[in-house]
């Protein structure tokens, strides 16, 4: 098995510029191209462990050759980047590591910081929603019989930042075939006279909207809270 490779964008850039034959390519223009996929959460670029410098690889090279051909076809960038998933296996943003609560030993104290936590989680769900949350929460914390060891809370933590982010991706990735599955017109919106380009802010208001009003439930089965 071949060893991948990798490039720092000035080398990446260059090896770009070979594969296109092109050498009118500059480097904040591509550098400009995945900032904008991050910034969207579409693409995540490689960081080196020792200086979390960004490094490319062959799947970003060959999403960097597409775009290039897509703008030099007139390809608005927003379009290319909404079209990326169908072409490419596009990489996922990793899941960060929260760092470990200080060790509590008043029962008042580890009840507040959950709470808080919960309150922090769900602050963009509807108030109906975080209130059904919140009377789950409060009975679970009523029923503690001790405060949790230090690596039973780290790993508590761990968990539940796991399975939150498994059930947003999930219905992330529900919420974006559905929105496929529209019809045309609910879709598109026109760009100019002979052009009809993806609504992006309607599209990101269906998947928030869509996530939202399915979280709960999801968290529930999840968490095995329905019978």
């Amino acid at each position: 098995m071949p060893e991948e490779t990798f490039w720092k964008i000035s080398d990446f850039v260059e090896t770009l510029k070979t594969h296109l034959n092109n050498q009118n390519i500059h480097i904040n223009t591509v550098d400009g191209w995945f900032k904008r996929l991050e910034k969207e959460r579409i693409h995540y670029i490689n960081r080196t462990l020792e200086t979390n410098e960004k490094v490319y690889d062959e799947l970003d090279l060959k999403i960097a050759m597409f775009i290039k051909k897509r703008r030099e076809d007139k390809w608005a960038l927003s379009a290319i980047s909404n079209d990326l998933s169908n072409f490419f296996e596009l990489r996922p943003f990793p899941v960060k590591k929260e760092k470990p609560s200080p060790y509590v030993d008043n029962m008042e104290t580890l009840k507040k910081q959950i709470t808080e936590e919960v309150k922090k989680t769900f602050e963009e769900m509807a108030t109906a929603k975080v209130e059904e949350l919140k009377s789950q929460y409060e009975q679970l914390l009523n029923g503690l019989p001790k405060p949790p060891s230090i690596e039973e809370r780290k790993d508590q933590s761990f968990q539940a930042m796991v399975i939150q982010r498994k059930i947003e991706s999930s219905l992330e990735e529900e919420a974006n075939q559905a929105w496929s599955n529209l019809p045309e017109d609910q879709r598109l919106k026109r760009v100019g006279f002979f052009r009809k380009d993806i609504d992006l802010e309607k599209k990101d208001q269906f998947v928030r909207t869509y996530i939202n009003e399915r979280f709960v439930d999801r968290l529930k089965k999840e968490m095995e809270l329905e019978k």
